[in-house]
């Protein structure tokens, strides 16, 4: 069961959900679902993300309570160089990168990034897959 943050008509962008792995120091970085319905960090570059890590999610074990972004203007962490107005995917390592062919398109980059390892605010929007 999904445990919002907020009311129960989930105007909130956060929920919580339980971590599948321990997530420490993973703020900004994409996750998705696992096999049991935990969070994860997204591992295989331009795959479907349920959201992003929110940069309160602080120290995150095993089980514990994961904070998810997953909708609205959040914090991410960049896989390489991205220009402001780029659709953006993820990379192997849950860094967001800008989307290629076939990828999953998590939201729209509102600033640049010149390198990776910036947080660059983004318009997370799930916005399907990026065209051939």
């Amino acid at each position: 069961m999904v445990t919002y943050i907020g009311d129960s008509v989930n105007s909130s962008a956060v929920i919580a959900e339980p971590a599948g792995a321990a997530l420490t120091g993973s703020q900004g970085r994409a996750v998705k679902y696992d096999a049991q319905g935990r969070v994860v960090l997204c591992s295989k570059a331009g795959e479907m993300a349920l959201g992003v890590l929110t940069m309160q999610s602080g120290e995150c074990r095993l089980g514990d309570d994961a904070c998810v972004q997953i909708k609205d203007v959040g914090l991410c962490l960049s896989g390489a160089a991205i220009a402001k107005g780029a659709p953006l995917s993820v990379d192997a390592e849950g860094r967001v990168v800008t989307a290629t062919a076939g990828a999953f398109v998590l939201g729209v980059a509102l600033a640049a990034s010149q390198a990776a390892g910036e947080l660059i605010p983004v318009q997370i929007a799930k916005c399907g897959y990026a065209p051939a």
